[in-house]
């Protein structure tokens, strides 16, 4: 999951306009959005952009890339981008002064977080938010064009959510809650599509909104060695060619139909 994430954020962080301090050293600051406290890989890289133009904070910033480049000079010989961010987190959590500027930015960082929370999802992606809280004024997490968006344990509290999907896509929402000061809408295997809004006290539909009880990307098969029945999720499952039986742990080639 974690070089899922790192892979994502770098790829968004040169899609986006950043500032140029960002754009000369892609990996450290993707380092840094994989330590943002808020779901979703693009309110990470865009908090992360946006942190770099508080000049107080940028001075720590760049106080802390000088000190672990220093303090383990072989990162900056690594050419693969996971290992070379992987390296500098373990530097960091060896090393107690740079962990208490990590802990300093990311305090300052809460500060700057954002009251609007926003997914966007599209062109065949796929966003997971696993146990998560998001909180925020307003919260948006929309799929586009053949996309997925899964939402597992996770609390939203806003006054207002949007959810949108459109062009065969797919919000799924499993053990999901949307707070406001008034109550609660919680859902449970649910999948969206269309436009609705909630509060938490009310869905509205818009335009196409439906709410599809289970999951339609849910597959099954049988272990050829054990016969035990495996279930999965479709989505999940493209990202991978094998898969590992639950009961007997053989590992499985994936054909899916």
């Amino acid at each position: 999951m974690i070089k899922e994430k790192i892979t994502q954020i770098k790829t968004y962080l040169k899609t986006i306009p950043t500032n140029q301090q960002v754009a000369e050293d892609l990996d450290y600051y993707t380092f840094l959005a994989t330590l943002i406290p808020v779901p979703g890989y693009q309110q990470a890289a865009l908090l992360v952009n946006k942190l770099v133009a508080n000049h107080s904070l940028n001075l720590l910033i760049t106080e802390l890339r000088n000190n672990i480049y220093q303090t383990n000079t072989r990162i900056s010989t690594l050419e693969n981008d996971v290992e070379k961010i992987q390296s500098m987190a373990t530097t960091v959590s060896a090393v107690s002064a740079l962990d208490d500027k990590i802990n300093l930015i990311i305090e300052q960082a809460q500060q700057e977080l954002p009251s609007e929370f926003i997914v966007e999802t599209e062109n065949w992606s796929t966003q997971t938010i696993i146990n998560q809280i998001i909180n925020g004024d307003f919260t948006s997490v929309s799929a586009n064009n053949n996309s997925h968006n899964r939402l597992q344990n996770v609390e939203i509290n806003s006054r207002r959510t949007h959810l949108r999907a459109t062009n065969h896509s797919s919000n799924y929402l499993q053990s999901t809650e949307f707070k406001d000061s008034i109550g609660t809408v919680g859902m449970n295997g649910i999948t969206q599509q269309g436009d609705i809004q909630i509060t938490g006290e009310s869905i509205g539909f818009s335009e196409g909104g439906t709410l599809i009880f289970g999951n339609p990307n849910e597959v099954k098969g049988k272990c050829p060695i054990c016969k035990n029945t495996i279930v999965g999720d479709r989505i999940e499952i493209q990202r991978h060619s094998q898969i590992q039986c639950p009961k007997c742990r053989n590992t499985l080639n994936i054909i899916l139909n």
